[in-house]
């Protein structure tokens, strides 16, 4: 974390950067467009499979509230996830 005045510091030189040569950081903007946009697409896979997994094991265990919670609460993370940005990106 940094503190008040390393903030301060670090947008001094950022907008001297930019005054310098606005070039430059037009050039970062246009290769992070470019960038893919499958971040956690494997940790949210995983994610589910551990929730179902789990929600089984409560199912063969005989909780049935319990493996009813988990599997609700899964897909509500993954429901909640495709919504906040994931869209984008590709179907499994």
């Amino acid at each position: 974390m940094l503190s008040d005045r390393e903030r301060e510091a670090l947008r001094e030189v950022e907008q001297q950067i930019l005054d310098e040569d606005p070039g430059f950081a037009r050039s970062f903007e246009a290769r992070a467009q470019r960038l893919p946009h499958r971040a956690g697409g494997l940790g949210i896979k995983i994610f589910v499979l551990a929730g179902l997994l789990l929600s089984a094991f409560l199912l063969v265990a005989g909780s049935l509230a319990g493996a009813a919670a988990v599997a609700i609460g899964t897909g509500l993370i993954w429901l909640a996830w495709r919504w906040a940005g994931g869209m984008h990106q590709q179907p499994w």
